[in-house]
């Protein structure tokens, strides 16, 4: 190990050698966050060869208006990892969706997902301004104790009846770099 070798996990860009590891992280994160809040079936349908599937498809499209990040320990691989978009703009629509943040509950408060949140808001906000939202599961309450902590406002929710599927929290942030700043570390 020389000077420049990390041994505190890091945050970086995601690369295509990266969608083995988020898969695994995204289907255990799954596994792990979501007992009791989803059905026990959909949980058990998670697969990592489909989610790596999917993760090779988006990293190997470059894309200049949509930014993966990953948190890497040095001694486990990828931890974590977030995701965010660019969307055509719609009326009343955020310029910036994040549809993936998680990080493995082994790494839960070490400060990983704001790292990771402000490494996305920092790419989000050289794109332009424009606000920022996200949707997490109205019953995932220590996801949203956390998009409060990094000053997401509740914005709306969504009730089955509203869309059909488990009722949603959607939190706004107003910019990009509003995001980048109030997840920069020690900040709240």
């Amino acid at each position: 190990m020389n000077a420049e070798t990390p041994t505190r996990p890091f945050i970086r860009p995601a690369i295509p050698d990266d969608a083995e590891g988020i898969a695994k992280v995204h289907v255990k994160s799954w596994q792990e966050a979501y007992v009791g809040l989803l059905p026990q079936a959909t949980l058990d349908r998670q697969s990592v060869p489909a989610r790596m599937r999917w993760w090779s498809g988006q990293l190997q499209e470059a894309r200049a208006d949509r930014w993966t990040f990953v948190a890497i320990d040095p001694s486990a691989g990828i931890v974590g990892f977030a995701g965010g978009t660019h969307p055509p703009r719609v009326m009343f629509g955020p310029a910036f969706k994040i549809p993936v943040l998680y990080v493995l509950q082994s790494h839960l408060r070490q400060g990983l997902g704001r790292k990771l949140m402000h490494a996305l808001g920092g790419a989000m906000a050289q794109h332009g301004p424009g606000d920022v939202a996200l949707w997490s599961l109205a019953s995932n309450l220590p996801a949203r104790r956390f998009y409060e902590a990094i000053g997401g406002r509740l914005a709306a929710v969504l009730t089955e009846k509203d869309h059909g599927r488990a009722p949603l929290a959607g939190y706004r942030w107003r910019s990009a770099a509003e995001l980048a700043d109030k997840s920069a570390a020690g900040r709240g």
